[in-house]
């Protein structure tokens, strides 16, 4: 039964992840706050993590990403797509994570287009000279419930040497873009003008 209900999970926050993506839709509060009940029991009487299992955390710290960034804190943004694993930020990191698109499950992969996209357009956003902190945005808006991966404390990556951030930034563009010419995934011609144009705000940004 645990499997089936996590087989459905998946198609719920799949389904979630791409209105959100597409339309700034939150998905309903209680799909989302049921979905992270279930991952919680689930942590807690599973043993070992199988794929379906893994691919529901994956899912729904998916969607808290896009949640920060739909929600103008990119500075929280930024710090949890890091954490993900899901795009590497090292050329150490490449290497993993084209092993790891092998075993995505198709809910992951659907969606993973649109978080390189939403990455580098992320960035350069913070590398952009326009930006300012927004340390002090209220985060009441967002429907995050405490069973989220994340806390919801503010982040400070801004506040003391933005140059260190842009020289890092310009780095991980570097990495993302030896990555994207190794990544299996087809993307659509709209998706590469796009994120060349992120590539080149970034290390254009000064």
């Amino acid at each position: 039964k645990s499997r089936q209900a996590c087989s459905i999970y998946n198609r719920l926050l799949s389904e979630a992840i791409r209105t959100l993506i597409s339309s700034n839709t939150s998905a309903a509060s209680n799909v989302l706050t049921s979905a992270r009940t279930f991952a919680s029991r689930l942590s807690l009487i599973q043993n070992e993590i199988d794929r379906l299992t893994n691919t529901l955390y994956i899912l729904l710290d998916i969607y808290t990403y896009i949640e920060f960034f739909k929600s103008q804190q990119f500075e929280r943004a930024y710090e949890i797509i890091q954490k993900l694993s899901l795009l590497p930020f090292a050329h150490t990191q490449i290497d993993q994570c084209l092993e790891s698109i092998n075993y995505y499950s198709s809910e992951i992969i659907d969606s993973y287009p649109d978080i390189i996209l939403m990455t580098l357009t992320l960035m350069a956003i913070l590398a952009s000279v326009e930006y300012k902190s927004t340390l002090n945005i209220s985060n009441q808006h967002l429907l995050l419930s405490s069973t989220s991966s994340f806390d919801q404390r503010t982040s400070n990556i801004l506040s003391t040497n933005k140059q260190g951030l842009l020289d890092e930034l310009k780095r991980q563009a570097d990495v993302l873009f030896r990555y994207l010419g190794l990544l299996p995934i087809k993307l659509h011609n709209h998706v590469h003008v796009q994120l060349m144009e992120c590539f080149s705000r970034i290390k254009n940004a000064c």
